[in-house]
């Protein structure tokens, strides 16, 4: 019974993000390591007989697209800081909030699930594209299943 209000919420964030006028189209991408061999030493994958801390490290890499879907920046507001020259600090210049839907509802082929270190292209036109990197998941409700809100950061290397 419980769980009926974060469902409830996830229905209606969707039909917000789809339908709000300020939302934008986005393709999401997944990074994949393209690695010739099987480089591994002690149950860990090397990169020249070099250990490898995660999938940064890599060298040779590719980005999949997972799905089509849309993106709806959703920022927090909280009180600022007051600086001593009375002016304020507005947080983080990098990292951005975003409500993201796939175009297909759960359930429907074509639905993905986002992950950390995703990234999506907020589609401007068919040439400008910008990119952003999922860096975290948060969550406003803590009951099953969870009402989710991407923290991301802007990627101006991957831009098109």
């Amino acid at each position: 019974m419980l769980n009926n209000v974060p469902t409830a919420v996830n229905r209606m964030t969707r039909n917000i993000v789809i339908n709000h006028p300020n939302t934008w189209e986005c393709q999401v991408f997944r990074k994949t390591v393209n690695r010739v061999g099987d480089s591994i030493s002690g149950g860990l994958p090397t990169l020249g007989g070099i250990g490898v801390m995660s999938a940064d490290d890599e060298e040779d890499i590719s980005f999949e697209l997972v799905g089509i879907g849309y993106a709806l920046q959703a920022e927090m507001f909280s009180a600022s800081s007051m600086m001593d020259r009375q002016d304020a600090n507005n947080g983080f210049v990098n990292e951005f909030r975003f409500l993201i839907e796939p175009e297909e509802p759960t359930g429907i082929p074509g639905n993905f699930t986002i992950k950390k270190r995703d990234v999506f292209y907020l589609v401007i036109s068919e040439d400008v594209k910008l990119a952003f990197e999922i860096v975290d998941i948060e969550t406003v409700i803590n009951i099953p299943p969870f009402a989710m809100r991407y923290v991301a950061n802007r990627r101006g290397d991957l831009d098109i």
